[in-house]
Formats: C-alpha cells, sequence, structure tokens
C-alpha cells in the first residue's frame, strides 16, 4: 500500500495520456521542427522529546545528591532495535519486507560489489548479515523507482515501479518469474499511486503523471471492477484525447495514494478539481464511490521528501493517510490528528498487523496506535532514512548506515558482533534522483507553464515566431517571466507565473493560437539557462 508520487525530473514532464496508453505528447507548430513535442517499541519516550531529563538543581539535604552528579545529562534511551546489515557505503536504499526475506531497492544508480558497470535499479535481499544483489533481482530498464514489492520470496513477487521514455513516466508491474522480473504492466503517462490487498486481489491504482484518466489494474487475483467517480464535464479537470480530439473528464479526486482497510474498504486520497483535498471511498462489496472533503493533513506545501500513503489503521473499516501529517479515517470520516512533534513533518510511514502506525519525521521515528505518539529511540541517536513493518511484525529502519531491526516471528543471522559500524552524524548525500514535478494548482508556491521543448536541430537563440505571434498585444501575460530552462539534457521554453488563474489563462492562449500545441502546467523550479524578453506589446524579442 505504498503509494508516493513516484515524480521524475522535467526531462520526463511532458506527460499527456488517455485511457491506459500513452497519448501523443505535445506538440509544436513554432517553426520548422523548431519546437518539438512538450512533453511497540523498546524505552519509548514521550512523544516530542529526545528523553529523560537531568535532574538538575544544587545538592539535596534529604538526598544527599552532589552538585556535579545532578548536572550530568542524563544518559539517551536504551533502543530496542539490533543492527543486522551494514548498508553500502553511499547507497541509499527502501525496505520491502515480503513473507520470507527483507528486500531493499536502489533508487539511483548502484555499484554492485565485484562489478564495473552501474545498475540503473538494483533489487538486494538481505541474507546472512549482508544485503546480495543478486542478477535475478535487477529491474529491467533505467531510470526505475521501485514503489513497493509485495508477496512471498523467493517465488511469488510482485513489483511495482515508476518507469520513463525519456518524455514521459511509464506505470510499470512486474512479476517474478524463474529468470528475473516479467513485465506485467506498462503504462506510459501513468503511475501507481498505490497496491491494496482486496479479498485474494492485489490492486493497483494508476494516475496520470500530468493528465489522463486514473484507472484500477488488478495485479493478482480475480479481477476487482471498481468505478472512479468522474469529474464534472464543465468542471476545471478537463483532459484532452489527442485521437478522438474531444475533452474528457478527469477523476474528480486525482489520486495521489491508494490503499484499503482491514475489512476491504478502498480509499483513494487526493486533490479535487479546486485544488482541495479530498478521499474517495469504496466500501465492501459496491463497485461506486463516495467522496468526502478531508483537512489537509499538515499545513506544509508537500516536497519530494514526502511519501503520500494510505495504511490500514486499527480497526476493520480504520485507515491511516499520511502526507506530510497524519490523518486517521475512522467511522466513515478522516480527522486530522497532531503531528508526532511540535513543527514536525512526516517523511513516511509504515503500519504493523495490528494497525500501529511507525511514522519518521526528520529527526526522529514515532509510534502511534491509540491517542497518543511515542518515540522509539534509536541505537547512538541515529537519524532513519525509511521504515517499514513486515507482515510478522518485525519493525526494519535504515540508520546509520545501517540495517536495524525490532521484534518479528524470527531473527535472521545478523552480521557478527562488532562488524557493523553506525554512522552517529547526518547520513551522506545520496546520488541525485531525478523526480517529476506535480501538476500544478492554486495551492502550487509555483506554477510553471511548459510551452515546448526544443527539437534536437533547434540553435540555442531560437525566438520561437508562432509564441510571440500569439502573445502580440497581449499584455496581461506581462507578469509572466518566460525562459529557456534544461533538465536531463532536454531545453524547454517554459514561463513562470505567479497565479494559478493566470497559468490556466496562458496555457489556453498557447493552445488555441498555436496550432498543434499541448502546453502543461506543473509545480516545478527547472534550471534557467536564459531568459527570452518579450516585448508584448509587439511581440517582438526586447534587446
Amino acid at each position: 500500500m505504498i503509494g508516493r508520487r513516484a515524480w521524475w525530473g522535467l526531462g520526463g514532464l511532458v506527460m499527456a495520456t488517455a485511457g491506459c496508453g500513452p497519448v501523443p505528447s505535445p506538440q509544436a507548430a513554432d517553426g520548422p521542427r523548431a519546437e518539438a513535442a512538450a512533453q511497540a517499541p523498546g524505552a519509548p519516550g514521550t512523544a516530542g522529546a529526545a528523553g529523560p531529563s537531568s535532574t538538575g538543581g544544587a545538592s539535596s539535604a534529604a538526598g544527599g545528591v552532589k552538585a556535579d552528579e545532578a548536572t550530568k545529562p542524563a544518559p539517551p534511551p536504551e533502543s530496542a532495535f539490533t543492527p543486522v546489515a551494514q548498508i553500502p557505503e553511499d547507497l541509499e536504499i527502501r525496505l520491502h519486507p515480503v513473507e520470507g526475506a527483507l528486500l531493499v531497492s536502489t533508487p539511483n544508480l548502484t555499484v554492485v560489489e565485484g562489478e564495473q558497470t552501474n545498475v540503473a535499479t538494483a533489487v538486494g535481499v538481505l541474507k546472512d548479515g549482508k544485503i546480495d544483489f543478486p542478477e535475478r533481482l535487477r529491474v529491467p530498464g533505467w531510470m526505475v523507482t521501485v514503489s513497493g514489492v509485495h508477496g512471498r520470496y523467493p517465488d511469488q513477487l510482485d513489483l511495482i515501479a515508476t518507469g520513463t521514455t525519456g518524455r514521459t513516466g511509464v506505470a510499470e508491474h512486474y512479476a517474478l518469474g524463474a529468470k528475473g522480473w516479467d513485465q506485467r504492466v506498462g503504462d506510459a503517462g501513468q503511475w501507481f499511486t498505490g497496491v491494496a490487498r482486496m479479498g485474494s486481489s492485489l490492486v493497483g491504482l494508476t494516475g496520470p503523471t500530468m493528465i489522463g484518466r486514473s484507472r484500477f489494474v488488478t495485479l493478482r487475483g480475480p479481477r476487482v471492477g471498481l468505478t472512479i467517480t468522474p469529474a464534472p464535464r464543465k468542471g476545471e479537470c478537463r483532459g484532452f484525447d489527442a485521437e478522438a480530439a474531444s475533452r474528457y473528464s478527469e477523476a474528480e479526486v486525482r489520486p495521489e495514494a491508494f490503499g484499503a482497510t482491514r475489512d476491504g474498504t478502498a480509499l483513494s486520497y487526493g486533490r479535487n478539481c479546486n485544488g482541495d483535498n479530498a478521499v474517495e471511498v469504496w466500501k465492501p462489496g459496491e463497485k461506486r464511490s463516495t467522496i468526502l472533503p478531508v483537512p489537509a493533513p499538515s499545513e506544509e506545501q508537500t516536497t519530494d521528501e514526502v511519501r503520500t500513503l494510505i495504511l490500514p489503521g486499527p480497526g476493520d473499516g480504520e485507515a491511516w493517510i499520511v502526507d506530510g501529517g497524519v490523518l486517521r479515517y475512522q467511522g466513515g470520516e478522516a480527522k486530522k490528528i497532531d503531528p508526532p512533534a511540535k513543527g514536525a513533518r512526516v517523511l513516511t510511514a509504515s503500519a504493523a498487523p495490528d494497525g500501529t502506525l511507525w511514522a519518521l519525521t526528520d529527526d526522529a521515528l514515532f509510534t502511534r496506535k491509540g491517542d497518543a505518539w511515542e518515540q522509539a529511540p534509536l541505537p547512538d541517536g541515529v537519524k532513519a532514512r525509511d521504515v517499514a513493518v513486515g507482515s510478522d511484525g518485525a519493525v526494519w529502519v535504515a540508520a546509520g548506515g545501517a540495517i536495524l531491526k525490532h521484534g518479528g516471528a524470527s531473527e535472521p543471522a545478523g552480521a557478527a558482533p562488532g562488524t557493523i559500524q553506525l554512522q552517529k552524524g547526518p547520513p551522506p548525500k545520496p546520488r541525485e534522483n531525478r523526480t517529476l514535478p506535480r501538476p500544478g494548482g492554486p495551492k502550487c508556491p509555483q506554477n510553471l507553464v511548459v510551452l515546448y521543448t526544443f527539437s534536437k536541430t533547434a540553435p540555442d537563440d531560437y525566438d520561437f515566431p508562432l509564441t510571440r505571434k500569439a502573445l502580440k498585444g497581449r499584455t496581461e501575460f506581462s507578469p509572466a517571466r518566460f525562459v529557456v530552462t534544461r533538465d536531463m539534457g532536454q531545453r524547454f521554453l517554459a514561463a513562470f507565473v505567479p497565479t494559478w488563474d493566470l497559468a490556466k489563462k496562458l496555457e489556453e492562449r498557447i493552445k488555441t493560437d498555436v496550432r498543434g500545441s499541448t502546453p502543461q502546467i506543473v509545480c516545478a523550479k527547472p534550471e534557467v539557462v536564459r531568459e527570452l524578453k518579450l516585448d508584448l506589446k509587439t511581440g517582438e524579442v526586447a534587446k
């Protein structure tokens, strides 16, 4: 039930989709091919506290406490977590506990020990206190981000991921075969928002990376037929089907996370056409949904560090909705709960079999089942990078350059005592990963209208004659800042705009006046190569 926006860089931003397949990318007609398509923890402390406070103060006549002893800091709280394996240096991993094993994935380029070449995406298995990366588990393709692995190791595994064509994201599902991963789903312009176990079926929900329809995919077991509620056809959520040359309605709730409760209630969390948070709910046995407005889990703008998740809660019909903060879905409504500590944001989380929530913030690991948070101390105060709970209740944490474990039905053989070195300082900066920008909206701090993509033959000083012609006399766009941007080696013509309304007007103007073009609005701040200073009165480039 992992559902995070598995976004890539602006180089994969230009996404246009319809249904389950790719739709021709945004086209540019601004010159002879110059503008191409735009494409239960041990020794828990009180929530928010770093540990027991020191006694402080002078010696007491009654107690006979010496002053120097009273001022000594209290020892750090004891941790129930045990290091079981060292993480290779400079490697960032995600944890995927499955039946029979702990698997890990690398979201960045990986150099496998004993090999000279980089592996784009490696899936490893914890074995005898060491992470092994067998060739059978290597994910095919380039720039693939693993969102989740489900099932039983080594004979029944399903992996969901987001890949890329270089121009658009791809929702990918793989099943593990005798020789490696066999791809079962590859939907361009889509990404898996999450996966849920519903009865004997494993079900995923894909959403558009930019524009397009959402759809349910039964990954394993009997097909589950759920109907997604479309947005009003006259509302703001409209897509464009290039093949049918007609408008269509997207989902009323654009999904950002998908999951299910223990009784089989399915939930899709996201934003509606007005940019407000909402949850689409399918009750057990019902194919049609109801939509509930919900509060924002966090007051802060969501960033790429934050994973958006729906996890099963303690009760049969309960769920945790995680998006920087936490909502608790219970009794048919979702309520916001206090953060684990003042000002803390939840980066990721995982749920235990009994519904206990393990949440990772910037500074600490917390757990919650009832009405209060408790801090779960880690050895030597190391900082955690990821947390995941297995079906046997084992809690796994990536922290301090090592994999830590607490609880579970069985204890796997770990590394020899004393061989694991915990990094007490800040974790090393991982190699750069590519992230897709989110769709633009009224709550985005910086909307960017991506107008076109340069062709490989376009000169660096190309001045976009058809764009300038379309904008001539349109001084209402003077607040926009027109720029040439670059990402993943690709150049784009784009415009930073101060408001959502102006972004929509600019998008519509270019779409109407530049034949064949389909500009898109995203929430992003890409690298700026050069400014394109336009005199909107004359349509000329200002000297």
